[in-house]
């Protein structure tokens, strides 16, 4: 085996080997904490070796088990090419980033084994799935992502009352909502594989899996799975509800919000769709995705707008910016720009959103877990560190030009848009860079300016500030490792800086109008500590508006109505059925198990 590849499955073991160790080191927290912090960090340095010795051809160790299936088993391994290499560097070194801020922000929590056990385990997950060569491992790291969100969504269900009914519920939801995908990401890889001869798991661009033609519903099932783990319209109300609801994913630890948003589970979807682009060529797929994203960019963008919960702004803010990312991977264009752009996007926008959750958490943390950003207000004079940290994530997220990461990198889709006449993605880029300028300035506006309006302040201590000032150097340093190395790397350009020569000065002037549009409206609304506009106060159909797009445009309700409750009543009709005896339970769970084989045989 390489060397490369030992790295590899170090960097993937250690952080799962590590959260089923941690519960033996209950009794001495300290260790055990440290511990968790550790295991992740050997990842990172997994990460950062393989990304040294790699060479930049797609390389890949497999080998076969299940024997008894067929004449060379099933195939399975790990699979290095810039995209795996490049996620597996961000996932790891940005969860360790997260690690090390849990060990202030969780410190007087009572469940803290619990809370690393599914941390490095999630972690472990994540590295499997980017890592995978074929399907069986993708989709076991695909699994382990969902499966850790739901418990550490749900980690405080043990509080009393509301307070720990809200986040079990959020656990679960956030399982429900994206089993939809991995039912029909299951069905498609189910139907590839046996309508396609030879059977190959494998995932590259000589293996039958991904070769074919497949008829439209193929392509939608395989559209649940991305749409659903990235929180794309109409599956997106796991990832951030309306607020009447306030059940989903912000009501886990803050830190499990960078995760979530930053660095892993959302961005499987991301990850998904750019692994399966070069040999996946189905027009309808890209068509919907194109469509899906478009709504959802904007939806999302306006939610931010309107809602005063600090982490729903940046959750919504995720959900946008995600679809950024599918918008520019629909670009179909001959040289793969479309495709690069979202990757990039991806890499930026994972950095500089960790650092404006952490910056959230520390926030939440100083402000004895205020979230209401009216509540705000002055904080830049007692969290100075914290403003200016937070300023760097901002300024990212809004895509200011050279300064930052996220600069580069949405400047990059909007001219691919542009170039390739792609004038859908090109106006939803647009009008979301608005979007988005507005929505984050009048977010930053509330909670650092203007007076204080009644928040009682602790400081955060060192550990905290470490990471974040680590973090906003990230976010301006890598944007010259976009502009330069890591074109190189990504196999794009031979020489690093084509794309300063190839430089369009009328999509650029278009974007930089819309930045400064979307602050300077910002500035006009909330520039003197205003948390209300006048003139939607005043106007009875706008407050209406707002009223409905602050309560997640009434997506769950509707789910509630149309799934939920006649869901419950059919159970409680077949309650009968629940007599308490286990072998009556065994056998009706047979009957049903045979049954679905009859028919999956029949199909098949």
């Amino acid at each position: 085996m390489e060397t490369i590849f030992i790295f590899t499955i170090i960097a993937i073991l250690s952080p799962i080997i590590g959260a089923f160790i941690v519960p033996l080191l209950k009794k001495w927290s300290a260790v055990r904490d440290v511990f968790g912090v550790t295991t992740i960090a050997v990842s990172a340095i997994s990460a950062v070796i393989i990304f040294i010795l790699y060479g930049g051809e797609p390389i890949s160790h497999d080998f076969a088990w299940l024997d008894w299936v067929g004449s060379n088993g099933i195939e399975s391994g790990f699979y290095l090419d810039p995209l795996s290499v490049l996620m597996t560097l961000i996932v790891s070194v940005l969860s360790m980033l997260i690690a090390f801020f849990s060990l202030e922000y969780m410190a007087g929590d009572k469940y803290r084994t619990r809370y690393w056990f599914f941390l490095q385990l999630f972690v472990g997950g994540m590295l499997l799935l980017v890592l995978a060569h074929d399907m069986i491992f993708l989709f076991i790291g695909w699994e382990i992502v969902g499966l850790c969100s739901c418990f550490l969504i749900g980690h405080f269900y043990m509080k009393k009352g509301e307070e720990g009914a809200k986040p079990a519920k959020s656990g679960i939801k956030a399982l429900l909502m994206t089993g939809i995908g991995d039912v029909g990401f299951l069905a498609f890889l189910a139907f590839a594989y046996f309508s396609t001869t030879p059977h190959s798991l494998i995932i590259d661009p000589t293996s039958p899996l991904l070769g074919g033609s497949y008829p439209i519903v193929m392509s939608i099932l395989l559209l649940l799975a991305p749409v659903s783990k990235s929180a794309q319209f109409p599956l997106q109300s796991w990832l951030s509800s309306g607020d009447t609801v306030d059940i989903d994913a912000m009501q886990g630890p803050t830190t499990v919000s960078a995760l979530i948003h930053a660095a892993t589970m959302v961005k499987a979807g991301i990850y998904l769709v750019a692994r399966f682009s070069p040999i996946w060529n189905e027009t309808v797929f890209y068509v919907l995705l194109m469509i899906i994203a478009g709504v959802s960019c904007v939806l999302a963008a306006i939610a931010a707008l309107v809602t005063t919960d600090l982490k729903r702004v940046l959750a919504y803010s995720t959900i946008s910016q995600l679809s950024y990312m599918f918008l520019a991977l629909t670009i179909r264009d001959s040289e793969g720009k479309g495709l690069f752009a979202g990757e990039m996007h991806l890499f930026s926008h994972s950095i500089f959103k960790a650092l404006l959750f952490l910056s959230a958490g520390a926030i939440i943390h100083s402000l004895a877990n205020e979230r209401n950003i009216k509540k705000m207000g002055g904080l830049r004079k007692e969290l100075p560190w914290v403003y200016g940290f937070a300023l760097v994530g901002v300024l990212g997220l809004i895509g200011i030009p050279i300064l930052t990461n996220g600069g580069y990198s949405k400047e990059m889709i909007i001219t691919v848009a542009y170039d390739n006449g792609s004038w859908f993605v090109f106006i939803i880029a647009i009008l979301t860079a608005f979007l988005t300028a507005l929505y984050a300035t009048r977010m930053f506006l509330m909670i650092f300016h203007g007076k204080n309006r009644g928040a009682q302040v602790h400081k955060p201590k060192y550990i905290m500030r470490i990471a974040l000032g680590i973090l906003a150097v990230l976010v301006v340093a890598t944007g010259f490792f976009i502009e330069g190395p890591l074109h190189n790397f990504m196999g794009e350009h031979s020489d690093p800086y084509a794309l300063i020569r190839d430089f369009n000065v009328v999509p650029f002037i278009i974007a930089i109008g819309a930045l400064l549009l979307g602050i300077g409206s910002a500035f006009l609304m909330y520039g003197k500590g205003q948390t209300e506009v006048k003139f939607i106060e005043t106007n009875k159909a706008l407050k209406a508006v707002r009223s409905f797009v602050a309560n997640g445009y009434y997506i769950d309700h509707f789910y509630d109505y149309v799934f939920v409750k006649p869901t419950f009543w059919i159970g409680k009709q077949f309650s009968f059925l629940k007599t308490g005896k286990i072998n009556w339970n065994m056998v009706l769970g047979s009957l049903v198990a045979i049954a679905a084989i009859v028919v999956l045989v029949v199909i098949v």
